[in-house]
C-alpha cells in the first residue's frame, strides 16, 4: 500500500468519525444550500448531476426540490440511465474532505473522479461538505479531480483551478 493510499485511509476514518459526531446537520445543510443556490453558475445550469444525502452528508432533498422547482433538470448518479456526462452544466460532488485549492477526499470509490474526467472543460464542479470538513490539506493522486468551487456552511470558496485543461 503506498503512503498516500494509506494517508487517505487514516483520513477517511477520522473525518467519518467528525462528520458522524457533527451536530446541527440540518441548520448547516439549509446555509449550504443557501450559498449554492446564489452561485451564478447554479442559476444559469439548466441540468445538475446532484447526489442523494446518506447520514453526515449535507441534507440534499430540499436543493433538489428548489432545482426542480426552478425548472432544472436534476440527475442523481443512481439514476438509470445515468445522464450523459456532456448534458450536465453543474455536478454537486459530496466529500469526506476538501481544501481551498479544492482538492476533495472521496469515500474511495472513484466514481466521482471517473465520472468528472469525462464531462465539458465547462461544466462547474462544486464540491459540497460542512465547514469542519474544510482543511489544510488532503493527500492526492494524478486521478483525483480538482473542485471549480467548494461551498460550506460558511459559504463558498472559487478554487481557480481545473485539472481538466
Amino acid at each position: 500500500m503506498t503512503g498516500v493510499t494509506e494517508a487517505k485511509r487514516e483520513l477517511r476514518r477520522t473525518m467519518r468519525a467528525m462528520r458522524r459526531a457533527l451536530p446541527d446537520q440540518i441548520e448547516r445543510s439549509d446555509l449550504l444550500w443557501g450559498a449554492v443556490q446564489e452561485l451564478p453558475e447554479v442559476a444559469a445550469a439548466t441540468t445538475l448531476l446532484v447526489f442523494e444525502s446518506v447520514p453526515g452528508e449535507p441534507i440534499t432533498a430540499p436543493f433538489i426540490s428548489w432545482c426542480r422547482s426552478q425548472g432544472k433538470v436534476v440527475a442523481l448518479p443512481e439514476d438509470e440511465p445515468l445522464v450523459d456526462p456532456n448534458q450536465v452544466d453543474v455536478v454537486i460532488v459530496p466529500g469526506l474532505a476538501f481544501t481551498a485549492a479544492g482538492d476533495r477526499l472521496g469515500q474511495g470509490g472513484g466514481w466521482y473522479d471517473r465520472f468528472l474526467s469525462r464531462i465539458r472543460v465547462d461544466c462547474t464542479m462544486i464540491g459540497v461538505g460542512f465547514q469542519p470538513q474544510l482543511i489544510d490539506a488532503v493527500p492526492t493522486e494524478p486521478h483525483d479531480i480538482t473542485m471549480t468551487i467548494v461551498v460550506s456552511d460558511a459559504g463558498a470558496l472559487r478554487c481557480g483551478r481545473d485539472d481538466r485543461q
